[in-house]
C-alpha cells in the first residue's frame, strides 16, 4: 500500500466515525470532537497538545468554549481541567483553534468566527528567553490560527465570499467535500482562497496544518509575572 492510499484510507475511517458520531443527536457534537482532536492527536508533533477546553489570560478574560485547540504542550504553564475534562490554556500558548460542525454554511462560519475571536481578542504576554544560556529578545506574537472541521459543506465560492466578512476564519475542512485555506493581506484582507477536492482532502488537510503550524515556529516566551500579579495578593512579583 502506498502513501495516497494510506491517506485515503484514514479520510475513509475520519469519514465513516463523524457520520457515525452524527446519528447520535445527543452526543453528535462530543463524538465529532473527539474524533476530530484523535486525528489531530495521531499525526502532530508530540511538541502539540491537542484538546477541548477554554483560552484564558493573565487580566482575567476567558475565552468561550473551544471544540480543539492545538497548544504549546512543552512550556505551556497553568494546564487547569475542569471535571468534564475540559482544559483551561494560557491564550500564550495556543497555536489554533477549531469549531466542529456537521456542514459549513453561513451560519456554522459565523458562529465559528466569533469563536475564534473570543481567542484571538485575549490579552497575550511576551518575554525573553534564555537559549543555550544567552538571552534572547522577546520575539512578537505569532498568529493564531482559526479554523472550522465539518462534514459536509456548500461551494468554495461561498465560503470565499464570507470568509471576506468572517476574518478570523484561516483554514477549514470538510471530509467529503473539500479542504482550504484563507489568504489574506495587512488587517486580515481577504485576498483569494485556495481549496482541495474530495479525493485529496485528508492528505491536503494534513500538509495544510502541518506548513501553517511550522511557518509559526514556537509561540512566544509567556511573561509569567503578570498572572503572578493577577493571582497573587502581593503585586510586582
Amino acid at each position: 500500500m502506498d502513501i495516497k492510499s494510506l491517506m485515503k484510507e484514514k479520510q475513509r475511517v475520519l469519514a465513516i466515525t463523524l457520520n457515525t458520531s452524527l446519528g447520535h443527536p445527543v452526543t453528535k457534537g462530543d463524538n465529532c470532537e473527539k474524533a476530530w482532536i484523535g486525528f489531530f492527536r495521531k499525526f502532530l508533533p508530540s511538541k502539540y497538545a491537542v484538546d477541548k477546553g477554554f483560552v484564558f489570560d493573565s487580566t482575567g478574560k476567558i475565552s468561550e468554549q473551544i471544540d480543539i485547540i492545538i497548544y504549546d504542550a512543552l512550556y505551556a504553564p497553568l494546564i487547569f481541567e475542569t471535571e468534564a475534562g475540559e482544559k483551561m490554556v494560557t491564550a500564550e500558548s495556543v497555536y489554533a483553534v477549531f469549531e466542529s460542525k456537521p456542514k459549513i454554511e453561513k451560519d456554522t462560519l459565523k458562529y465559528a468566527n466569533k469563536k475564534i475571536a473570543s481567542v484571538t481578542s485575549l490579552h497575550r504576554s511576551t518575554r525573553a528567553v534564555f537559549v543555550g544560556g544567552r538571552q534572547q529578545a522577546a520575539r512578537e506574537l505569532t498568529h493564531i490560527i482559526g479554523g472550522i472541521l465539518a462534514i459536509d459543506s456548500f461551494s468554495t465560492d461561498k465560503i470565499a465570499e464570507h470568509c471576506k466578512v468572517y476574518d478570523n476564519i484561516d483554514v477549514g475542512c470538510a471530509i467529503n467535500k473539500c479542504s482550504f485555506q484563507i489568504q489574506r493581506g495587512e488587517e486580515k484582507n481577504f485576498q483569494a482562497i485556495k481549496s482541495y477536492g474530495e479525493n485529496e482532502v485528508i492528505s491536503s488537510f494534513f500538509f495544510l496544518i502541518l506548513d501553517r503550524l511550522y511557518e509559526l515556529g514556537t509561540v512566544a516566551g509567556l511573561d509569567i509575572r503578570e498572572y503572578a500579579n493577577a493571582i497573587l495578593e502581593e503585586k510586582n512579583f
